[in-house]
């Protein structure tokens, strides 16, 4: 186009007179007209999983079974591997075998410490019965004691009497003895409970620890997602130190922008929107700045800007490149002009507007100003017509000739 400006400038100045040529330059012109137009920050960014982990096998061993394979959509808890579990089988087995001894050894000592108890009440009731008979034989013996007195019975009964309180003594310290051997079996019996308790504990904290060792063979996914790499076959040896996938949750995705540090104030978390071109699938997207980050990166000056973008249909994928626009105000239905038509000069701005033929300058006051066009604020209307090219060869004043409208393109 700027050749055929030379060349219409050229024809222009053979074709007529000398006097003419000098006052009728040939421009590119356009008219002002209306739109949006947008203050934005311009940054690009690569596309990343909204989770993204290497899945582990928790317990060493052989693989077995592998139920997934790249590309796979997994959900939380779902099966993905398969480690042989022989060993840990076995060991669940005998811990179960364990805790089923435990627990009836508590049921043995529970009758053995009832059957204590039953022990205990019946030397008490030893004890009550020497007792009783013990209070009756002194009695006795205190009227027997008057009557030999006074020669009412013979020293012989006296003497009988005698020998059964002797007797009725010694079993009151029998059955007191019995009555302390009882309830020391019972205590005993008690604290043998309690013994068997803590011992089926820990044979059930044993059970949940194989348990625990059984559900690793196990690998599961760690939360929804899709399988993007796998990294073993059935056969090989699982370690824990060695992934055996890799999952990414990408619905939705998540975006970090950087942004340099004189723009970052003005990104508003929540608020301010961003347009997202995904050049790799020819689409665009609308979301807003989800969280500008508290800090500054101290080496290269830039803060980050955080966006969440739903993928429902998962066509974008981690690791696309990604261009973003922040938004950060915009003018709606107001006059706009390229910025190849605008004059700067000592700080001010300026268009040439096509008066009767002639170039008139006029100040102008910008507002927004994108990559091509420039927001009037004032100084211009909408319809009225501007040099849009050729602004080197005019003056004020130049009469001038419109070789192409770009409003007619």
């Amino acid at each position: 186009k700027l050749l055929v400006f030379a060349a219409s400038f050229i024809l222009a100045s053979q074709l007529l007179p000398a006097q003419e040529t000098s006052r009728a330059i040939p421009v590119f012109a356009t008219r002002v007209t209306t739109g949006t137009i947008n203050r934005r920050i311009d940054t690009s960014a690569d596309v990343l999983p909204l989770l993204g982990v290497s899945v582990h096998p928790e317990a060493a061993g052989r693989i077995v079974e592998i139920y997934v394979d790249v590309g796979s959509p997994v959900k939380k808890g779902q099966e993905l591997a398969k480690i042989n579990d022989d060993v840990q089988l076995a060991q669940f087995a005998q811990a179960e075998a364990a805790v089923t001894v435990a627990k009836a050894s508590i049921e043995l000592q529970k009758v053995m410490y009832e059957s204590a108890q039953s022990a205990l009440l019946a030397a008490k009731a030893g004890v009550e019965a020497a007792s009783s008979q013990q209070k009756n034989l002194a009695q006795t013996r205190t009227r027997l004691e008057k009557l030999l007195k006074e020669g009412a019975v013979s020293r012989q009964q006296f003497d009988d009497l005698m020998a059964q309180c002797d007797s009725a003594n010694a079993r009151l310290v029998a059955a007191n003895a019995d009555v302390s051997r009882a309830n020391d079996t019972v205590m005993s019996a008690k604290m043998t409970i309690g013994v068997r308790r803590a011992e089926l504990v820990q044979a059930e904290a044993n059970l949940n620890a194989i348990q625990v060792a059984l559900e690793n063979t196990m690998v599961r996914a760690p939360f929804d997602g899709v399988v993007v790499a796998r990294q073993a076959d059935p056969g090989a040896m699982a370690n824990p130190a060695a992934p055996l996938f890799k999952v990414e949750q990408i619905n939705p995705v998540r975006i970090i922008a950087s942004v340099i540090e004189k723009d970052i104030d003005q990104i508003k978390s929540g608020k301010t929107p961003v347009v997202i071109n995904l050049d790799a699938i020819n689409e665009s997207y609308e979301a807003v700045a989800d969280l500008v980050y508290p800090s500054i990166d101290a080496v290269s000056k830039t803060g980050r800007v955080e966006i969440i973008l739903k993928n429902p249909e998962l066509r974008i994928r981690s690791g696309m490149f990604a261009r973003l626009s922040f938004l950060l105000n915009t003018s709606v239905d107001v006059p706009i002009v390229a910025r190849d038509a605008l004059i700067r000069h000592n700080g001010q701005h300026f268009v040439y507007v096509i008066e009767n033929g002639q170039a008139m300058r006029r100040q102008v006051e910008i507002g927004i100003v994108d990559e091509a066009r420039v927001e009037i604020v004032s100084g211009l209307k909408a319809g009225e017509q501007i040099i849009s090219r050729g602004l080197e060869f005019v003056r004020e004043g130049s009469q001038v000739k419109i070789v192409e409208s770009e409003n007619d393109r």
